[in-house]
């Protein structure tokens, strides 16, 4: 049997040890995460963009990652802050989740899953705008890299992601919403 690997591959994987983790930590924890992701990928941006006016350039510190473009060495920097800003928001943050719980072992398994399945599209999409080198707050259009021009043409799913990175990006807050009128209240 011959297994041929693509990035295609590498988004399923990743989807599924995604929504694996979720259903290991369970509904809230999962929201949690979701909430970090987001202010990550504010924190990350807006970070990253101040770093690049006002640092990058023939600076030591950064000139150790061995980039041959400023654009090369924004992108790492926005994907390591973007990543250490939702382990730490998840890990460390001073907030708790707390969604009633459903009486159904079915709805609890569903729910799990889209909470998977968002946590990780919008982590992945995030991860592959940010490698393309765009910027999510300030306005720009989506410049890829070669690089990632590459994988974007070899990789239906990648394209899926990127193409679609706003309907990524808001199904989490209308899922939350969505989910907020089900369920018992709590007093």
């Amino acid at each position: 049997m011959e297994i041929n690997l693509s990035w295609d591959l590498f988004v399923i994987v990743f989807f599924t040890v995604i929504i694996a983790y979720t259903f290991i930590i369970g509904r809230n924890q999962a929201i949690k995460i979701i909430i970090s992701t987001y202010i990550a990928i504010l924190t990350a941006d807006s970070v990253g963009n101040l770093i690049e006016r006002y640092f990058l350039g023939d600076k030591p510190i950064i000139n150790t990652f061995d980039f041959s473009t400023s654009e090369g060495k924004l992108i790492l920097i926005k994907i390591v802050i973007f990543i250490l800003a939702i382990v730490l928001i998840t890990t460390r943050g001073k907030f708790h989740i707390n969604m009633s719980k459903s009486t159904s072992l079915l709805m609890r398994l569903v729910l799990a899953m889209t909470y998977g399945i968002l946590s990780a599209g919008l982590i992945t999409s995030t991860i592959l705008i940010y490698a393309s080198g765009a910027s999510l707050v300030q306005e720009s259009s989506i410049i890829m890299n070669s690089a990632v021009m590459e994988i974007y043409q070899q990789s239906q799913l990648v394209r899926l992601m990127i193409n679609n990175y706003s309907v990524w990006f808001s199904l989490p807050a209308i899922a939350f919403v969505v989910s907020s009128f089900f369920g018992e209240d709590e007093n």
